[in-house]
């Protein structure tokens, strides 16, 4: 198994065809068919590109990585990290989904992201495996722009402080309004 940071213009249509498939198997739904979709939802994030888990040729596992200028109580940082971390069933369990995480966190360390984030549901578990990688759930809700470009929020954010720690404590530890920015979507 090797894992390849791939730019998003570098995706062939093969490669997007192979992680459509990683998504509708993991997570019901591939990114193409949410984007068909009229309803508002909070997916219109744009990647830099992605962390690919091949096995040969096949992608059986990525995670995308992501970075954009926000700001929290008037202060202007790079919000980012990764999402849509996945790995197909039969690959599960070795350790592939860590690696992936840890080298889309370095990745977006090495250009720059201040702090990251993601979100999850307290109802899934896999919300214990980034509480390992460090993160920290908000406790209230993160906003974003919807599909619609209409603000929206979430209310199951994590973050991790990369670049700027005190930053990342100074958001968990005061309550001003996190956004994920005014660009489309959340990761």
């Amino acid at each position: 198994m090797e894992i390849k940071y791939i730019p998003k213009s570098e995706i062939t249509e093969a490669q997007q065809e192979m992680l459509n498939g990683i998504e509708r198997t993991c997570f019901g739904l591939s990114s193409t068919e949410i984007e068909s979709e009229d309803e508002g939802h909070p997916f219109g994030a744009v990647e830099l590109g992605a962390f690919l888990l091949f096995d040969d040729e096949k992608i059986v596992g990525n995670a995308y990585l992501y970075k954009r200028l926000t700001e929290y109580d008037g202060q202007e940082y790079y919000l980012g990290g990764f999402g849509g971390l996945a790995v197909m069933p039969a690959n599960r369990g070795k350790g592939y989904a860590r690696r992936l995480a840890e080298e889309t966190l370095k990745k977006a360390y090495d250009i720059g992201v201040d702090v990251a984030c993601l979100f999850t549901s307290k109802d899934e578990t896999i919300y214990r495996f980034y509480e390992r990688l460090g993160f920290a759930y908000l406790n209230r809700r993160g906003y974003y722009i919807d599909s619609l470009h209409k603000e929206a929020f979430m209310d199951d954010v994590m973050i991790l402080g990369l670049k700027n720690k005190e930053l990342a404590e100074k958001i968990l530890a005061t309550n001003h309004k996190f956004q994920y920015g005014k660009e489309e979507g959340c990761w």
